[in-house]
């Protein structure tokens, strides 16, 4: 996954590997969906929402969004 190289290589953080998976899992249907099996879009918008609230509850995430209300800019914690 490009995520571990960008991680190898100090482009991102592990904060920024963890949301880039949570992200990938939301976008290719969770658990349940695969190469044969699709999913419906309630599923998706449910584990989109249990991802975000999941995110929200972190102190990493909660500095970012403190920080860029604050300053505007991202934070890269």
């Amino acid at each position: 996954m490009a995520l571990k190289g960008f991680k190898k290589q100090g482009k991102i953080s592990e904060h920024d590997m963890k949301i880039g998976e949570k992200l990938a899992y939301v976008l290719t249907g969770g658990d349940k969906a695969g190469l044969t099996k699709t999913v419906d879009e309630q599923y998706i918008l449910d584990i989109e929402r249990e991802t975000f609230v999941t995110l929200a509850g972190e102190k990493l995430t909660q500095d970012r969004i403190s920080y860029m209300l604050k300053k505007g800019k991202p934070l890269r914690n």
